[in-house]
């Protein structure tokens, strides 16, 4: 039997446990002595235009992010889900995001 997936998968969190994760996280590649940089990102940026593509899918539910390598840099993989929790892999997938570093916000609030 098929699990469904749910449009309100996911919980909103604040500014501060969002600072707190992030930290954690840069903390953890500094003891791996991994250095975080283009190839290595803290973070990664996508267009809502592109977002809303996939979202405007038919059936499409919500969106799931992998891990990827490629080009000897790490990066995301953003594909659509739909109500039984599947990949629309037919459908839109989404890469080739703005990292940071070395595009960064402009105001360091989660940081």
């Amino acid at each position: 039997m098929p699990t469904s997936f749910s449009p309100t998968t996911g919980s909103f969190i604040t500014l501060t446990q969002a600072q707190d994760m992030v930290a954690d996280w840069v903390s953890l590649q500094n003891n791996l002595d991994i250095s975080i940089n283009e190839a290595n990102p803290k973070a990664h940026a996508f267009g809502i235009d592109r977002i809303q593509e996939i979202l405007d899918q038919s059936g499409c539910q919500g969106v799931r992010i992998y891990n990827g390598y490629y080009d000897s840099k790490r990066r995301l993989i953003v594909v659509g889900v739909d109500e039984d929790g599947n990949d629309m892999t037919s459908g839109r997938i989404l890469e080739f995001a703005t990292p940071c570093p070395p595009n960064c916000a402009p105001s360091i609030a989660i940081n």
